[in-house]
């Protein structure tokens, strides 16, 4: 790059001079630029870009190199997105060879085609576009010389696996450029970017490792991408972190902790079916079989790979399933409903949580989604008691895994059953959680402490829970689990920059609805932005979408106040060119909130093609009322 700049011999008030040779731009994003000799400099993590600019005011005529600690869109954006910096920069672009795949062109298609197949993405911040300019890739334990810099790449994995540190020497000095590995008060910036899956801690034991290995080195001034420098006593600074991150690992890692694990024998009576009791099966490695006197079975929980087992069940018994329901909408537990009201008639009763991210599987972007919308033919009470053919059945909502399920309970062969999903699980299996995670909506006080609660109300003899996890009731156990929520929400709270989870730990504060949007050329589609406030004061929320060369999504600009504790929608329109090709694309929308920037907030997947039955549904982006508001392979 060149630039037409004059040497002015001042300092820009957009820029911050940190010692060094070094300047902050901060938009959203801390990018930091590096004097790499006269009228040159190297930039780490580009932002939108809005500093392109104002070199001039600094006295820079060439930006040699662009470096990147990890590629999310909020720190890459302005390298695709239409702009002085994507059209004007011609120099290379250095970026961690562990993210480099989402810079591709190949690999970004990929990852957006395949995002909602499976369980949490390997990002939740993925770019909308691969980047047009010359890439070369960095790994961890290697110096790349630009200039007169020496950079030296440290390996510092959290927010994506491959994310890195830059450490810097300069007049006896030691700066390290960390990224989003750590944030001032010893916390992390969206600390859900370190749940690489729904339930174990792998992501923050690396995150921990990365801390080790970056605390291993002086460091005088430590640059995070997000938030204040930190200047005073950063190692230090970094061990703190590492004690809570620490904390983080053990609160995933083992609910009740110390418990036994109380599992129930059942008596096998064909291939892959065994009787609990009298009248209740267990098929498959999820399904449930309740029987009635008369012949009739309703079953829960069932998914398609468990119809074989369910009917060597009801060959062995003659039963005829009538009702069919799902403790929770994931789709190990929910993709066969449809495959049972077709074959056996049956009909689909829902909880009304459940029902929710069914019945239209383009509106929230949420993990382990099923591949069609199901909708239900009876939306059960969201708390109370029902009939099924003698049975009096419980039902309520039983968040903890994910917000969106709920729980039932009945009685058979004098025994109380409790139908309990993927919650709490014997300690043997899988930490007892079922997991945590934010993408996974996972809430503490009114999610996992609401269904211990329950659990302990109801009292039942025994657990049918998700994953052939049966087990006889202790008491114990659900007070224990109790304690644990305190617990967990505690270390979640400790590591957030503001000490309150629910404002940094939700990667849907601001979302958009529908989530994937099926269009067809030429074709207007009205979508909503949702911005949640939980805090205690207004929030006012700049918004500015961000189309493509064939999308548009306007209004330009809009302005909400969102009051405290409310969530707030604004109605946006999708206009899409007769000649947009067809195929996927991504937009995206930035957001200030408070005055602060962040871009590329939320996105939202167009999908572009004939006009379909899901265009219609997309259509409608209203929910029914509710309760307030891949890296893994699901269990």
């Amino acid at each position: 790059m060149s630039s037409s700049s004059t040497q002015t011999g001042t300092i820009s008030p957009v820029w911050q001079p940190l010692g060094g040779g070094v300047l902050r731009y901060a938009d959203g994003i801390n990018t930091y630029l590096v004097r790499s000799g006269p009228g040159r400099a190297v930039v780490i993590d580009p932002g939108r870009g809005g500093w392109w600019p104002h070199l001039k005011e600094i006295d820079v005529d060439t930006v040699e190199a662009i470096l990147l600690t990890h590629v999310h869109r909020d720190g890459v954006c302005g390298l695709y997105r239409p702009g002085l910096l994507s059209t004007q920069f011609d120099g290379d672009v250095w970026l961690p060879s562990g993210d480099a795949e989402l810079a591709h062109e190949q690999g970004l298609e990929t990852f957006w085609r395949d995002y909602q197949s499976a369980g949490c993405p390997a990002s939740y911040a993925a770019p909308c576009a691969p980047f047009p300019q010359h890439l070369r890739v960095i790994g961890g334990d290697s110096e790349v010389q630009i200039g007169d810099l020496r950079l030296c790449a440290i390996a510092t994995p959290g927010h994506t696996r491959g994310a890195l540190s830059y450490l810097l020497r300069r007049s006896e000095r030691q700066i390290v450029f960390c990224g989003d590995a750590a944030h001032s008060g010893a916390t992390i910036h969206q600390l859900y970017h370190l749940e690489w899956d729904h339930w174990t801690p792998e992501g923050v034991l690396q995150a921990w490792y990365g801390l080790e290995r970056l605390r291993g080195n002086r460091i005088d001034l430590l640059l995070p991408s997000h938030g204040r420098v930190i200047r005073r006593a950063p190692r230090q600074l970094l061990e703190i972190l590492q004690q809570r991150l620490l904390r983080l690992v053990s609160a995933k890692t083992a609910v009740a902790g110390g418990e036994p694990s109380r599992w129930l024998d059942t008596e096998p009576i064909a291939d892959g079916v065994d009787r609990i009791v009298p009248g209740l099966y267990a098929f498959g490695g999820n399904g449930y079989a309740l029987a009635s006197e008369d012949g009739h079975a309703l079953i829960v929980d069932p998914q398609r790979s468990d119809l074989a087992a369910l009917d060597r069940l009801l060959e062995k018994t003659g039963l005829k399933p009538d009702v069919v329901t799902a403790t929770h909408y994931h789709v190990d537990h929910s993709d066969a409903l449809d495959d049972m009201r077709h074959k056996y008639g049956a009909k689909v009763w829902l909880h009304p949580w459940v029902a929710e991210p069914l019945r239209d599987r383009n509106r929230l972007d949420i993990p382990w989604l099923t591949k069609d919308s199901i909708t239900a033919d009876r939306i059960l009470p969201e708390e109370g008691r029902i009939r099924w053919r003698g049975f009096d059945l419980g039902v309520q909502p039983y968040p903890g895994q994910t917000w969106w399920h709920c729980a039932l309970d009945t009685v058979v062969a004098g025994k109380r059953i409790l139908f309990s999903g993927d919650n709490f699980q014997p300690p043997s299996r899988w930490n007892g959680t079922g997991g945590f995670c934010a993408f996974n909506r996972s809430h503490f006080a009114d999610g996992f402490a609401r269904s211990a609660r329950a659990g302990l109300e109801i009292a039942p003899d025994i657990v049918c829970n998700g994953h052939r996890c049966l087990y006889t009731f202790d008491a114990d156990h659900h007070r224990a689990i109790l304690a644990w929520v305190k617990e967990a929400e505690t270390a979640v709270a400790s590591l957030c920059p503001s000490r309150s989870w629910a404002a940094d730990y939700d990667p849907r504060a601001v979302r958009v609805e529908p989530f994937v949007v099926d269009v067809a050329p030429g074709q207007r589609m009205g979508v909503e932005v949702i911005v949640t406030n939980p805090g205690r004061r207004p929030m006012t929320v700049d918004l500015q979408p961000q189309g493509t060369k064939s999308l548009l999504l306007g209004p330009s600009r809009r302005r909400l106040t969102v009051k405290p504790g409310t969530t707030r929608r604004t109605k946006l329109e999708l206009s899409v060119a007769r000649s947009t090709p067809m195929g996927r694309q991504v937009v995206a929308i930035d957001a200030t909130i408070d005055g602060v920037p962040r871009p590329e907030a939320c996105v939202a997947l167009v999908d572009v093609g004939r006009p379909t039955s899901r265009n219609t549904r997309s259509r409608d982006t209203r929910s029914q009322p509710r309760k307030t508001a891949s890296r893994s392979r699901k269990r």
